[in-house]
């Protein structure tokens, strides 16, 4: 059981990177976890549902699109919002997780500037902006499960994003970290920027590891 959503077995929770899959197995070992590459959040998803999932969860780190919602700060969508369409997301849980509720926006790529961050959130309202939540919204919609965003942020929208941290990661939800290095060597003056990005990102994932905790209570 993971309390607060019922038996585990229904439970599918898409992320996109390696460390968010492993905080999310750890919410019970029974919980249905696919992590994959941009673009693949919905096939994930599908199956998902496939092998018997009856609730969908987009779980994971997210970039942050306004002052107020710093490093570490849980967001849980009440809408998500993509460039074909508005789905809705269930925000029950946000209370028991100290969370904000909010809109999220499911793009394709990463969104590095303040400038562009803010243009984002003056075009959809949304708080955050991850790549897998808009595919995962919309497979839940098409399938008639109920759907939960849960996103903590990392870069806020006031960090602009350094070369390194915008690179691809690998087919299993790894940084590269041939290319990250490559990436230093060429633009050394970003090494401050990264150091600051590492430091968001594990305030983000804190605040992860917390709400595996909760729902696995």
């Amino acid at each position: 059981m993971t309390g607060l959503l019922g038996p585990a077995e229904g439970i599918g929770i898409v992320v996109g990177m390696a460390a968010e899959a492993r905080l999310a197995r750890r919410i019970t070992p029974h919980v249905r976890v696919a992590a994959g590459l941009p673009g693949e959040p919905a096939r994930l998803a599908a199956q998902l549902v496939a092998e018997g999932a009856t609730i969908l969860i987009s779980f994971g780190i997210a970039g942050g699109l306004t002052n107020d919602v710093v490093p570490g700060t849980l967001i849980v969508a009440d809408r998500i919002v993509t460039d074909d369409g508005e789905f809705p997301g269930t925000s029950a849980l946000a209370a028991a997780l100290g969370a904000r509720i909010g809109a999220i926006y499911g793009g394709l790529g990463i969104v590095a500037t303040p400038d562009d961050k803010r243009d984002l959130h003056h075009r959809t309202g949304a708080l955050a902006v991850d790549m897998e939540t808009g595919g995962v919204a919309w497979l839940a919609a098409k399938a008639g499960v109920p759907f939960i965003a849960i996103r903590a942020i990392a870069d806020p929208a006031w960090r602009t994003l350094p070369p390194a941290a915008t690179l691809p990661l690998d087919a299993n939800g790894h940084p590269r970290l041939g290319a990250v290095f490559s990436s230093i060597f060429r633009q050394p003056n970003q090494l401050p920027h990264l150091i600051a990005v590492a430091r968001e990102s594990g305030a983000a994932m804190r605040a992860l590891a917390r709400v595996g905790r909760i729902l696995g209570a």
